[in-house]
């Protein structure tokens, strides 16, 4: 196989997404835009074609475990909604007050889990993040979703991120409406290694860009799964996997701390401090230990608006940019 085969695996995140093929659609549009914040990112901020040059990709869905094939049909929070955060939130599903069937805790360390959690992701809704004190001046009023969202709809959107996380890590059989029943942790993980196998076939090299909720997927794989390829460059964006109540349940068996994922050659992740689902503890290299000198290295990249958790604000920044670059490498030449 040439020396330039390397495939790209997507993971998305959290809440109801559009269509397996419209999301790939949209995730590698917000890829490839050339300068699409010109305001927030200098030109000449080029974007990157994944089908001009060839390079293979596949994507790992996961949505329709949660909310089947009721796929979500507006799109847009993809494009920035004019700057309309509110609208960008309600496109994502992240305000809807009964986003999936609530669990039903198993012991008090599932109670624990699911209290603490939450209370990490309030603090950085109703207040201003500490990690963004230093660089961001704006009164908290005016920040995220402390300002502008009422309560009920910051707490769905606490609430949402919670559930889906526990489902995950403690692999709860999740029922759906329409009676499918799934052992979550074990399915999420057999779809992302499936996908991995796949991309393996197309490239020598495989480049991992994960976002929010899809972060803990991945890792969980690369650290916790004999059976997954090595990976080349693992990408994380808006993650949460600095809460430590995550970490606990991503530890490997016998293991005192979370660590640096044993199947990935390289890790960077990149994050908003005002992004409230990363803003608890944007930064890992602190959290995952090093193995073999290879350790975290975290990226702060702002993007623009109320909500900066959306993948396409991501996506514009030229040093989550620069990074796949340096990942491809000689696929895009």
């Amino acid at each position: 196989m040439p020396e330039k085969e390397r495939a790209v695996v997507f993971v998305h995140g959290l809440a109801k997404k559009p269509a397996p093929d419209k999301l790939l659609e949209l995730w590698l549009m917000g890829i490839s835009r050339d300068n699409p914040r010109p305001d927030v990112f200098d030109a000449p901020n080029k974007g990157i074609n994944l089908l001009s040059y060839g390079v293979p990709h596949v994507f790992n869905y996961y949505a329709d475990v949660f909310y089947g094939e009721e796929y979500e049909t507006d799109f847009t929070s993809y494009f920035e909604a004019e700057g309309n955060a509110d609208a960008e939130i309600a496109a994502d599903h992240l305000d809807d007050p009964a986003p999936i069937t609530v669990p039903s805790p198993a012991n008090p360390e599932e109670q624990r889990f699911l209290e603490n959690f939450q209370a990490k992701l309030r603090e950085t809704v109703t207040e201003k993040p500490p990690q963004a004190a230093a660089t961001d001046p704006t009164p908290s009023a005016e920040l995220e979703l402390a300002g502008f969202l009422p309560a009920p709809i910051r707490e769905a959107i606490i609430k949402k991120a919670a559930m889906e996380a526990y489902y995950f890590l403690f692999d709860k059989e999740y029922t759906r409406k329409d009676g499918a029943k799934f052992k979550v942790r074990s399915e999420l993980r057999n779809r992302l290694l499936k996908v991995l196998h796949t991309a393996a076939s197309k490239g020598e090299k495989i480049v991992l860009v994960t976002h929010s909720m899809g972060t803990m997927v991945a890792y969980d794989v690369l650290r916790n799964c004999a059976d997954c390829p090595t990976i080349d460059t693992f990408i994380t964006l808006g993650s949460p996997l600095g809460v430590k109540e995550v970490q606990a349940e991503l530890r490997a068996p016998g293991s005192a701390s979370v660590d640096f994922p044993v199947k990935a050659n390289r890790w960077v992740n990149i994050y908003d401090p005002l992004d409230p689902i990363c803003a608890a503890d944007p930064k890992f290299a602190n959290d995952y230990k090093a193995v073999n000198g290879k350790s975290v290295e975290d990226i702060e990249e702002s993007n623009w608006s109320k909500w900066r958790h959306t993948i396409t604000h991501y996506f514009a920044g030229t040093l989550f940019r620069k990074t796949l670059r340096e990942s491809l490498g000689p696929a895009l030449s």
